[in-house]
């Protein structure tokens, strides 16, 4: 069970260094698209904003690289 524990950590870091800027991610418990702007990896956050874009646009905000999931 260890061994199992331990993969499914180094997958879901290694999903979070392989976030670039301009990726579509999804929120963790969200069922919207989200378009990566921006990365600090120092500080494990990155700025999103919805995708597709709005008419009026789409507020960017910060968010922990913890709560972005590369697919659905």
């Amino acid at each position: 069970m260890t061994l199992s524990k331990k993969v499914i950590e180094k997958t879901r870091k290694e999903a979070e260094k392989n976030i670039n800027q301009g990726d579509c991610v999804y929120l963790k418990n969200q069922e919207k698209l989200f378009q990566v702007l921006g990365i600090d990896n120092a500080y494990e956050k990155c700025w999103v904003r919805e995708w597709p874009l709005n008419s009026s646009g789409s507020p960017v905000f910060e968010i922990s690289i913890k709560q972005v999931s590369q697919n659905h």
